[in-house]
C-alpha cells in the first residue's frame, strides 16, 4: 500500500495541489497529515482534492479546530481527525502520527510501531530506529526551502520525497 505523507501546509493551496497531484500520479490509496493546516481552507481542499481516507493530527498552528473538525464531519467523512497523535493499522502496518518530533522519536524508540510519521521541524528527516522508520515529510508551505511530502510503501517499507517545485 502507498500512503502519502503530509505536513505543514499553512494555508499554501498552490503547493497543496501540487502534492495531491503529485499523490494520485504514484497511485497513493491513503493519506497522512501531521498538522498545520492553520485555516478551515486547506482542509476543505484537502477533503475535495482526495477522495481516499485522509487520517490528520493536529499541530500548534490549528487555530479554529472547531471549524476545521466541522469541515470533516459535515463536507468530508473521509477526512478523519485524530486530535493530536493517532495509531493507526494500514496494511497490516502499526503507525503512530503526531505533529512533534520529540514525541515521534520517543514513539519510534518504543518498538511498537513499524513507521512513525511526525512535522513541525518544517525540515525532511528520515530515520530508523530499531526497526521502525521514523519520518518527516518536509513542510508543503515552502518556508524552509523547497516544499516536500513523501510516500511510504507498506510493502518494502520505504519512503521516497517529492519535491513539489522538481515533480
Amino acid at each position: 500500500m502507498l500512503i502519502g505523507v503530509l505536513s505543514d501546509i499553512h494555508d499554501n493551496l498552490d503547493n497543496l495541489q501540487k502534492a495531491l497531484e503529485a499523490f494520485k500520479r504514484r497511485g497513493v490509496e491513503t493519506l497522512i497529515f501531521c498538522g498545520d493546516f492553520c485555516s478551515p481552507i486547506p482542509s476543505r481542499a484537502l477533503g475535495a482534492g482526495f477522495s481516499g481516507d485522509i487520517h490528520v493530527v493536529f499541530g500548534n498552528g490549528d487555530g479554529d479546530r472547531f471549524a476545521i473538525s466541522g469541515v470533516s464531519r459535515e463536507m468530508y467523512p473521509h477526512l478523519k481527525l485524530h486530535g493530536e497523535y493517532a495509531e493507526l493499522e494500514l496494511d497490516g502496518v502499526k503507525i503512530a502520527v503526531t505533529h512533534y518530533p520529540f514525541y515521534a522519536r520517543a514513539l519510534a524508540r518504543t518498538g511498537d510501531y513499524r513507521a512513525v510519521f511526525s512535522g513541525h521541524t518544517h525540515e525532511r528527516h528520515q530515520e530508523t530506529i530499531g526497526e521502525c522508520l521514523w519520518l518527516n515529510p518536509g513542510e508543503i508551505l515552502g518556508w524552509k526551502g523547497d516544499p516536500s511530502c513523501a510516500v511510504y510503501n507498506t510493502a518494502t517499507h520505504t519512503a521516497e520525497y517529492i519535491f513539489l517545485n522538481r515533480d
